[in-house]
């Protein structure tokens, strides 16, 4: 192949590969870690993820690691009406207990139900009552996609978030 040929092919090869856009998104997934509540005081973690900080003023955000609400959103799936709640679901994926999270702000509850990818009811409509931390257990669910609706019962303002059962 003449030199020529290659250029004309790698040149454009490589402008439409440079003009990919590609998203960095936070997930987690990791072999091992834990979670603590005390006194209105929430602390989660991992092991063996990089080290990274996040601190913030009066709100009471400090951070440690990527465990975090994922900014991209892959894990909704529709609308989400409940933005003013601040909700936090992780791990995910899981492989067992799902911890749901929502401002303490917010002098209610919410509503949770889940499905799985063919619409089946996997969790009956049960009371998140905790903004701390509200557990869903998934350790008897196959492994599979599941998808969570949750709903504030004032407002009915809803949102469903996907879960991935290991």
């Amino acid at each position: 192949m003449s030199r020529f040929t290659l250029i004309l092919f790698f040149f454009p090869l490589s402008f439409s590969l440079a003009a990919q856009q590609y998203n960095i998104c936070m997930d987690v997934v990791a072999s091992s870690g834990g979670f603590g509540v005390q006194s209105n005081r929430y602390i989660a973690w991992t092991v063996g993820e990089s080290f990274a900080r996040t601190l913030d003023g009066s709100g009471y955000a400090f951070t440690q690691g990527f465990m975090q609400p994922d900014p991209c959103g892959s894990n909704l799936v529709r609308t989400h009406d409940l933005a003013d709640w601040q909700l936090g679901l992780f791990p995910n994926p899981t492989e067992g207990l799902l911890t749901l999270r929502y401002s303490p702000e917010k002098q209610g509850y919410l509503f949770a139900s889940v499905v799985d990818i063919l619409g089946k009811p996997i969790m009956s409509p049960q009371k998140m009552t905790s903004p701390e931390a509200s557990y869903i257990d998934a350790s008897t669910w196959p492994a599979g996609v599941y998808f969570l609706f949750l709903q504030d019962p004032v407002s009915k303002a809803s949102t469903t978030l996907r879960i991935v059962r290991l």
